[in-house]
């Protein structure tokens, strides 16, 4: 559990310099460790992409409701984009 604490806190730049350059020399020493800090790495990035995935869905999904449920709007809207 205190490695998943240190990596966190390597990983989201919370730690001291001397911590951090503690932490780099562990990192060296200990093979588990650094693959600890890989798969922690890899979490986060996947965690990220679905953040941004749900994202994109919530935002099709407003574009979807104002354009197609409300044609007057989408009228306006696309008004402003029309050559005079």
């Amino acid at each position: 559990m205190n490695d998943i604490k240190q990596i966190e806190a390597h990983l989201l730049s919370k730690m001291s310099n001397e911590d951090a350059l503690l932490f780099e020399a562990q990192l060296l020493l200990d093979n588990q460790l650094k693959e600890n800090l890989l798969w922690q790495q890899k979490t986060y990035a996947l965690v990220k992409l679905y953040g941004r995935n749900k994202l994109k869905e919530e935002l099709e999904q407003v574009h979807q409701q104002i354009f197609n449920t409300q044609p007057t709007f989408r009228t306006r809207i696309l008004s402003f984009f029309k050559k005079s």
